[in-house]
């Protein structure tokens, strides 16, 4: 039995190394941690009379925007955390600086009985708005980006010494208004891109919310090394240990070339490439085919890559997609199937 064991440790590369570090699991540098994540985190599942409205339109939308994919969702934070052991959500952030843009959802003029106009006040405040996409897939566990801010800092104050948690922040910057001038005479909402005004005002917020001593930061990372590379190459990552109760964010998504990394007091890291001095992070979405490379990098970087996308997995029951993702190495595997989805088969993804 160990035997057969350790032969799929290794076969999912794992090998002997990680089965005994696992017995001392804190002594692990916070690359050699790896983390189950939901993808987009924040979304629950639309209503079946808006997925029912857009499969309608099937053809006119084109494969790649299936109304199909749409159709998942996921439980509150707190409940990720406790009852799945996710320790890797993903936001996405809508920038809406002078409040309002975000409180009509433009389809639901087509659909009867669908309600238009978000009533909740928040919608008209300043700030950062959370949904995957405008006017259309809109429907959250929460409508504001400090709405999660808070349901974090609640939940870490409960566990204060919780692994930490890594967030994809993914700063929006494109509407289904921005892609149609129909939709846009309709009263469909463009977005408004992120500048750096717009990512200095997301770094207050989270700031304004989280204590700084409770963000591991890139310059946490930098430390005084003259870049976050001559850092890894040195020393590597810091152990999990010294990184427990902690948040780590990394942000992706729009003109994110902006968001001036040469300035390390800021609390998000950047998705990049290891031409770059300063990326400690790397996206590989699609994991097969590129296990090799994923690997290589891991040895260095944090790799956040998939097991599954858009609702396909779990509508076939097809594991292919994990497979290659655990065998690469990456650290950070997202899914929308923490928890399986019956309507369509017992597909979970855990580790």
């Amino acid at each position: 039995m160990i035997k057969i064991f350790c032969f799929i440790l290794f076969y999912f590369g794992l090998g002997f190394h990680s089965i005994i570090l696992a017995q001392n699991s804190d002594s692990l540098p916070l690359n050699n941690y790896r983390v189950l994540a939901s993808h987009n985190s924040y979304k629950k599942r639309p209503d079946t009379k808006v997925i029912r409205f857009l499969t309608r339109f099937k053809k006119q939308l084109g494969a790649a925007n299936d109304p199909i994919q749409l159709d998942y969702g996921h439980l509150p934070l707190p409940k990720q955390f406790d009852d799945y052991n996710i320790r890797g959500i993903e936001i996405d952030v809508n920038y809406d600086p002078k409040g309002g843009l975000y409180e009509k959802r433009k389809l639901n003029m087509f659909i009867f009985g669908k309600r238009q106009k978000v009533k909740d006040p928040r919608m008209n405040l300043p700030g950062f708005k959370v949904l995957h996409i405008a006017d259309v897939d809109y429907e959250t566990n929460y409508l504001t980006f400090k709405e999660v801010l808070y349901e974090l800092i609640n939940w870490s104050d409960l566990h204060p010494q919780h692994t930490p948690i890594f967030i994809n922040i993914e700063a929006k910057g494109s509407n289904p208004a921005d892609e149609s001038k129909f939709l846009k005479r309709l009263g469909f909402k463009k977005a408004i891109s992120f500048d750096e005004k717009a990512y200095q005002l997301l770094d207050e917020e989270i700031f304004s919310i989280l204590p700084k001593d409770k963000i591991f930061q890139p310059e946490s990372l930098k430390m005084n090394y003259s870049s976050i590379s001559n850092r890894l190459e040195n020393e590597g990552w810091p152990l999990l240990r010294d990184c427990l109760g902690k948040f780590i964010f990394i942000l992706e998504g729009d003109n994110v070339q902006v968001y001036n990394q040469i300035n390390m007091v800021r609390p998000m890291f950047v998705y990049g490439q290891p031409e770059n001095v300063n990326t400690a992070f790397i996206l590989k979405n699609d994991p097969i085919g590129n296990e090799d490379e994923i690997l290589k990098l891991t040895s260095k970087y944090i790799v956040r890559t998939r097991s599954d996308a858009g609702t396909i997995e779990s509508r076939n029951n097809d594991y292919n997609r994990f497979y290659a993702a655990w065998k690469s190495g990456a650290q950070i595997i997202s899914t929308d199937y923490y928890k399986p989805d019956l309507r369509f088969s017992n597909f979970q993804i855990k580790f």
